[in-house]
This record gives C-alpha cells, structure tokens and sequence, in this order.
C-alpha cells in the first residue's frame, strides 16, 4: 500500500527544487493549475509514494513521478503557440467534463498536449493563446509581467459621468477583491448599450462582469481583442493560426522574470 509523501520528506531527500506540478505541466499533461488538481486529487506517485501537496519537489532525470499509474516522461516535442478566436458559449479548456463544447473541440487537428493561456468565461470570446511551452505560458500569465488585456465591452445602458469615475485603480469589485491597474475609453454609445474599450493587467475571476455590475451596467457582451503582444486582428470566430517566430521572439524579449516556484 501507498504511503503519502510530505513537502518535508521531499526535502530531506535532498532532490532538486523543482516542483512535481511544473514536471508534469512541462510533459504534456497540462496546464500547471490542472497538474495541481491531479496532485490534489492524489493522483500522482513520486517514486510509489502518493504526493499530497504541489509543493513537493522531484528530480525529472531520475525520479519516477506517475499520474494515474503511468509514468510520466520528458516531452521531446518541440514547443508550439497558436492564437485563437474563441467563440461565446465554449469552455475555456481542452476538454469538459460536462460534455460542453470546449476549445479542444475546435482544434481537434492539433497535436496533443496543448493546453490554453488567458482562460476566457463561457459567454466571452475573442483571443486566447494556446501552447504546449508550459514555462512560457506561465510567465505570460503572471501578474508581475503586466501583460496587457484588451476588452471590447457592451453594458447595458449609458453609464454616466459619476458612474465611469467608479471605474479606477482601488476600486471594490466584491469578496474582498479590487481593481488593479486598469485604461477605459468609451467607444459608441447605442440607444439601450454602450461600448467601452477597458485596459486591465491582471487576471481575477469575472474582473470585467464584476467591474460593470459594480457600477450598475452589467456586461452585455465582452470580446477580448489583445493580449500581452498578441491581437486578434482577422482571425474568424472558431478559427485559430500558429504565432509567428517574430510574434514569438517579440514575446520572449518582454519577459524577463524567472519562473516562480
């Protein structure tokens, strides 16, 4: 019978400092937040021993890390990017549990083991990116490399001077969270909608919908049409075209961070 594994015990056996989640996002498995769940789920073994924590260190050359019984091993793939037009009412994710319409439907002839960054809410399209360069991803979702996200929003009603004033650095938006920085511009205002490009940097749960039901002029419609160097620019609903080696290269040189444990 398996025995757990600690954060403590990982450490003792002196091993080096990269975590089990990171060694199976960057075999193929998924994203790291999903490589978590699998760790939280207790479906991971380091060396026959069930692993209870993400924060649980291995060797990736000589130890034996499974999910779900079967070893997992270094992808010797080279790294992919892709930019994709996600449509409104598709899950954010490769696969779903629920039977939804996923992202990983619409991109059924792409090789295996990609997985998305910039996740997107079911009603929200626009642009997502989508990689198997797990490092990468993570850097382009941290919030201390301030990549930009650039929405196109339609509100229900015309929000007055007041109540865009509301819409700043600081600002409340529920459960305990405020607003970053954030750049707002009104674009077209319509007889019962108005549409307004917002600027934000990081990336909470329903920042945009909470920012407008904040000030009394909930979310109609929300399109994402940039992220970090990347715009949708033409790419159709549904479609997706890999990145460009300059888009990739332009990417690169704007993140200089070194990856969080």
């Amino acid at each position: 019978m398996s025995r757990a594994i600690h954060p403590k015990d990982a450490a003792e056996m002196q091993m080096p400092q990269k975590r089990i989640s990171l060694i199976i996002r960057d075999a193929g498995l998924g994203s790291r937040r999903k490589a978590e769940d699998l760790i939280r789920e207790r479906r991971v073994t380091l060396n026959g021993m069930v692993v209870e924590s993400p924060g649980v260190t291995a060797d990736p050359e000589k130890d034996h890390i499974k999910v779900d019984g079967k070893l997992i091993r270094r992808r010797e793939t080279s790294n992919e990017y892709y930019l994709l037009n996600k449509p409104r009412f598709v899950v954010s994710t490769m696969s779903d549990p629920e039977g939804r319409q996923c992202i990983g439907d619409l991109v059924k002839p792409l090789s295996k083991g990609l997985f998305a960054v910039g996740r997107l809410d079911f009603d929200a399209e626009g642009l997502m990116i989508l990689t198997n360069d797990g490092a990468l991803a993570q850097k382009l979702g941290h919030p201390s490399n301030r990549m930009p996200r650039v929405y196109m929003v339609k509100v229900r009603g015309t929000p007055d001077a007041k109540q865009l004033a509301m819409i700043r650095k600081g600002m409340g938006i529920g459960d305990g969270d405020r607003v970053g920085d954030i750049e707002w511009s009104v674009i077209k205002t319509q007889k019962t909608t108005t549409w307004i490009r917002l600027t934000l940097y990081e990336g909470k749960k329903n920042e945009v919908k909470r920012i407008f039901y904040r000030i009394g002029h909930p979310v109609r419609k929300l399109r994402r049409i940039a992220f970090g160097p990347f715009s949708l620019g033409k790419v159709p609903s549904g479609a997706w075209r890999p990145l460009t080696p300059a888009e990739i290269n332009n990417l690169q040189s704007l993140l200089h961070t070194e990856e969080r444990p």
